[in-house]
């Protein structure tokens, strides 16, 4: 059996709490979600540019 398996289930607590903790890190105050927004932001500008002057 592997050590997953193994471990007892989780109490109502310790899933809010793990939860949480994934959200914070996945969500758009994020170093991951301000990146991508970042480069979404940039490609924005750039394809405003593009439209408007061309190439």
């Amino acid at each position: 059996m592997s050590s997953i398996q193994q471990r007892p289930p989780l109490s109502h607590d310790e899933e809010y709490r793990y939860a949480k903790l994934a959200m914070e890190w996945y969500g758009w105050g994020s170093p991951i979600g301000l990146g991508i927004l970042l480069v979404a932001l940039a490609a924005a500008a750039v394809l405003v540019r593009v439209a408007v002057y061309g190439l």
